[in-house]
This record gives structure tokens, sequence and C-alpha cells, in this order.
């Protein structure tokens, strides 16, 4: 179990470490990963790599997007509209299914904030969008109309 543990860390820390990665890194990500890079040439490990760092740095772009609003609201006032409005069930649905995941967004809701901010999560359900795309719109909904669009939980925060 620890021996895994210890391999994971050592392949997330390669991979955060693969924003411009060489051949040479590439081989030892694959080898901490438990793949043999000598079955690779020198080329498709090269190719391997400029595959990596592009996703590395799409990732990042994406990431850094989704942060654009941290600034907005802490994390524990977050954590308080979250445990208010769906007992902090990023999956919830309300009982007529118009409000749904964390925050208990409307689609309407959601698409609209979606539309000026985060344009690739336009039409996601809510309930079915990831914890931090959530948390996201939750901030972009927030810094644009503050605690309106949770007239009772919105108190707590």
């Amino acid at each position: 179990m620890r021996s895994k543990m210890l391999r994971a860390m050592a392949v997330i820390g390669l991979t955060v470490a693969l924003s411009g990665c060489s051949a040479d890194q590439f081989a030892a990500w694959l080898r901490a990963a438990g793949g043999n890079p000598d079955q690779y040439s020198k080329a498709e490990l090269e190719y391997g790599a400029a595959i990596a760092t592009q996703l590395w740095q799409t990732y990042l772009a994406e990431w850094q997007d989704l942060t654009k609003f941290d600034w907005v609201l802490s994390d524990g006032s977050l954590a308080r509209l979250r445990q208010c409005e769906s007992g902090g069930n990023y999956h919830i649905v309300s009982p007529g299914g118009h409000y749904r995941g964390a925050y208990q967004f409307h689609r309407t809701t959601w698409n609209s904030v979606a539309g000026r901010h985060y344009p690739k999560y336009v039409g996601i359900d809510p309930a079915a969008a990831a914890p931090k795309i959530q948390d996201s719109m939750a901030r972009a909904l927030f810094y644009e109309q503050g605690r309106g669009p949770w007239p009772h939980c919105g108190k707590l925060i």
C-alpha cells in the first residue's frame, strides 16, 4: 500500500513538472507510472513529451480560468453557502428538478453565467458538473450579483 502511495505521489510530482518536459523526463514519468520507456524510440518519447507538455499547458490554462474569481469568496464562505443550499451535495437536484447542484442553480442562470465567464460549460447540467466548476460558477455569480441569488443562504456569506 505504501509503495503504491509513494508511486502515486511521484507520478503526480512528475506530471506537474511536465510543463515543458524533455524526452528523458517523459521516460522518467513513464517509468514512475509503471510503464517501460525502453520500448519506445527516442522520436516516440519526444513526441510523447510534446503531447504531455501540450496537455499540461491546456490543463493549466483551464485551471487558471476556473480560479479567476477565487478572490471573490473565501473557501469557508463558499462551504457555508454550499452546506445551506444543498447539505454540501454537489449532485443534488431539487424535488421539482429546477434547481441543481451544490448551489442550486437553475439551468437558465447557470447557462447565463457560463456564457459570460465559462462558455465551455453552457448546457452542462449543474448537478453533473465537477465540484471545481460548480464552485467557480457560484463565485462568478456572486461577483456579478452578490448574495441576491441565494436569498436565505446568502446571509451566511
